[in-house]
């Protein structure tokens, strides 16, 4: 209680602090409906990015890859109106997911030498390209049979693992464990 009585002349002073009009605290406080603000619950979302795929899919199999499958997402928020309505999707970050058959899962030096690839025909999608204005994750999958060795880091760990100059088997290590 003694904290209101110390605050309470605090606020009403400032409350009559020459300069500021009443209208304008009010302009400034106010949500006009003609401001373009909607009100939002704001829940995670993921929207597939179906035409974005199949350019990334084209790009890796011209660099050469083949035996693989792109789905790229993105990663974000919806806005939910006080109906229950989306009103829209905010994208936060792009994911990228690659399936890619292999010969041997066993074979690290190989699947580092193919990530390497991956990784590098991903650079041409970076934010800005790919929706959203941060980078995402990358999750590869190499299958050999009903083998698989599944692969999930983020795209600057990708990036700061190559800067290092690290490639094949300690590059697979390397993002195994970022």
């Amino acid at each position: 209680m003694r904290k209101i009585w110390i605050l309470l002349p605090l606020l009403l002073t400032a409350c009559n602090l020459p300069g500021i009009s009443p209208d304008l605290v009010s302009a400034l406080v106010t949500d006009t409906p003609d401001s373009g603000h909607t009100e939002c619950a704001w829940v995670w979302d993921t929207q597939s990015l179906p035409d974005l795929s199949t350019e990334i899919q084209s790009a890796l199999a011209t660099a050469g890859l083949t035996g693989i499958t792109v789905s790229a997402e993105a990663y974000g928020e919806d806005c939910i109106t006080a109906s229950g309505a989306v009103d829209h999707f905010a994208t936060m970050e792009t994911d990228f997911r690659i399936t890619m058959q292999v010969a041997s899962i066993d074979d690290h030096e190989a699947l580092g030498t193919l990530l390497e690839q991956i990784l590098t025909g991903l650079d041409a999608f970076p934010p800005g390209v790919a929706p959203g204005p941060n980078p995402g994750y990358i999750g590869i999958t190499f299958q050999a049979g009903g083998d698989e060795e599944r692969l999930w880091f983020t795209v600057a760990d990708g990036a700061s693992a190559r800067a290092l100059g690290v490639h094949g088997t300690a590059l697979l290590e390397k993002l195994r464990n970022p």
